[in-house]
């Protein structure tokens, strides 16, 4: 047993894992363990090689080794903690977590994890205690202060993430997110002055950063200062080194300020480009949100062989997203209008079954059964669509799209003064039929 010996080896292996050589910095710690084997650090660091190759079974055994050496080992539960909830068992990991702070762990990181696993079960507040804990014990720690920031604009807290993002830029200057969210912020509210002076400033520290001058040019479409955001957006293509995504990015802005000019041919060129520049990177990256778009476009515009290519392209995504779960509807709607009612009417079925089947997995989901009752409606079964108007209606009367959706279907069934009082109730709630169309394009 040679105790200065081990201490070596676990210095040597250390500086292996600042090198990522996991498995070479393992067999120091191994002959470490040869020479002491109360050494605790020698099973800690073991623990993190594993870890870090995710081999967390035998990560998992090195920390439980720690825990024997020390049975209040703050940092070995920790460690176990995070081994847990990488396996899914997330009761277990914050036991661990909880035990170990009870044990006087107290790392900025631990309340970081725990803020993460709050919010994302969905409890704010105990989040964003948390993330305040992390920030308190790491006050130039950026993820945190991030965290909190993200969170404060989700809740509509405006004033207190105004706050929360100066305090970010004063602990962090270097911090690009600050910059992004405090801009994204103040835009989303109207004080284009201060987003000018916020993104001038960012651009003054980051010339070369394509992000910001993304931003600047987001600024001068929500201005309605089109030409000069045009020009802007050209020079950032003839004079940035722009990767694909951004590239994407460009096409998408100029799409935006061809639809709020409302010319509809540029808007879909931006749109083709934006959607052949993923598609170039592989068949599988399909940009989902510009094909989207292009199916509006064109059935907007009566084109409905294209706006079908773009819905088939939709329907054929094997995992459903807001893009492709609306396009069930509409690829039978295409049809529809294309006069191939023998095509469409399976189509629609089928829609419905899977619309069917989203509520039941989703029951608090409107546009499920919006898009249900569109079904319906096109396929004549005007007394089905409205059964399930009312429903929406006796758990969601408070929404003027339920009402809208009704009188769409009273419509349909020759049932027009009905109809319009529906569409009154929509009116007097804050909605349209027009707007309900709208959104379930948009």
């Amino acid at each position: 047993m040679d105790k200065m010996l081990a201490q070596e080896y676990v210095l040597q292996g250390k500086t292996l894992i600042g090198q990522e050589k996991y498995d070479l910095a393992i067999s120091f710690f191994e002959k470490a363990e040869q020479n002491d084997r109360m050494n605790i650090e020698i099973y800690l660091s073991k623990g993190l090689c594993y870890a870090n190759t995710d081999n967390f079974e035998k990560a998992r055994e090195e920390f439980q080794k720690a825990l024997k050496i020390n049975r209040k080992s703050g940092i070995a539960l920790f460690h176990l903690g995070n081994i847990a909830m990488l396996t899914g068992e997330k009761a277990e990991g914050l036991e661990y977590y909880n035990n170990a702070i009870a044990c006087g762990y107290d790392d900025a990181q631990i309340f970081f994890t725990l803020g993460l696993y709050y919010e994302e079960d969905g409890n704010d507040e105990l989040a964003m205690r948390n993330y305040v804990k992390a920030i308190h014990k790491d006050p130039t720690r950026p993820d945190a202060r991030i965290r909190k920031v993200r969170m404060l604009i989700k809740n509509g807290d405006v004033q207190q993430a105004l706050q929360s993002i100066d305090e970010l830029l004063l602990a962090c200057p270097d911090v690009f997110e600050g910059y992004h969210l405090r801009f994204l912020l103040l835009l989303e509210i109207g004080e284009f002055k201060e987003a000018e002076e916020t993104i001038e400033g960012a651009l003054e520290i980051f010339p070369e950063d394509v992000g910001f001058a993304l931003d600047k040019a987001s600024l001068l479409v929500a201005k309605k200062q089109w030409d000069e955001a045009i020009e802007y957006l050209d020079h950032i293509e003839n004079t940035m080194d722009i990767d694909v995504v951004n590239q994407r990015s460009i096409a998408m802005q100029k799409a935006r300020i061809a639809a709020d000019n409302n010319d509809l041919p540029m808007t879909i060129a931006s749109l083709e480009r934006a959607k052949n520049i993923s598609i170039a990177t592989g068949k599988e990256n399909l940009d989902c949100e510009a094909t989207y778009m292009l199916m509006n476009c064109y059935m907007s515009d009566n084109q409905f062989e294209k706006a079908k290519e773009n819905a088939d392209l939709l329907n054929a995504i094997e995992n459903q997203n807001q893009f492709s779960i609306p396009a069930l509807y509409y690829l039978p709607y295409i049809l529809k209008q294309m006069g191939k009612d023998s095509e469409a009417v399976p189509l629609y079925k089928d829609a419905i079954e899977k619309y069917r089947e989203l509520s039941l997995a989703n029951p608090g989901n409107v546009d499920f059964y919006v898009f249900r009752i569109l079904c319906l409606r096109d396929l004549g079964q005007y007394e089905k669509a409205l059964e399930l108007c009312d429903y929406l209606i006796a758990v969601q009367g408070e929404l003027a799209e339920v009402h809208s959706v009704k009188a769409v279907v009273l419509f349909a069934a020759g049932r027009e003064d009905e109809a319009k009082e529906e569409q009154l109730k929509a009116t007097e709630l804050g909605g349209t039929i027009s707007e309900l169309i709208e959104k379930a394009k948009s």
